[in-house]
């Protein structure tokens, strides 16, 4: 299930196309921790991540978008929102799971279908549809 990062997929600012690549990363990595579920730490570990790196980059994602005046800004905004959220409830269920001594293929299942649509729905949408409407407003640099 693994995605590969495409050119497609840059929204044109060096730091932003970065730090989507850095979450990208992260979900494949929270992924690959799924091929030894009997070791949780790394499925915590890379949920954790995914989580704080998250929060930090709609951060400056935002702060980037308010200095360049970018007119969808409120909408980005309101799906960053949206997207806190369900990211929330995902590291609570996993966390839940990995409380568990033993995993079961029912535990194991759900996991991927978590890591799933954080890949497809939550990440790849977001930048698909949202993100990429900032190409040509932000500039090309790093800050």
């Amino acid at each position: 299930m693994t995605i590969k990062w495409n050119s497609r997929f840059n929204v044109g600012h060096a730091a932003i196309d970065a730090e989507h690549k850095l979450l990208l990363t992260t979900i494949n990595a929270l992924e690959t921790s799924l091929r030894h579920p009997e070791d949780k730490e790394p499925l915590l570990f890379f949920v954790d991540q995914l989580y704080e790196f998250s929060i930090a980059h709609f951060r400056y994602e935002e702060a980037l978008q308010l200095k360049h005046l970018y007119p969808f800004r409120e909408d980005n905004v309101k799906g960053h929102e949206q997207l806190v959220q369900d990211l929330e409830q995902i590291q609570n269920n996993i966390h839940q799971i990995a409380k568990k001594p033993t995993l079961s293929v029912t535990d194991i299942a759900e996991l991927h279908q978590h890591i799933k649509y954080l890949a497809n729905n939550w990440l790849m949408t977001h930048i698909l549809k949202e993100d990429l409407r900032m190409k040509g407003f932000m500039g090309g640099g790093d800050g």
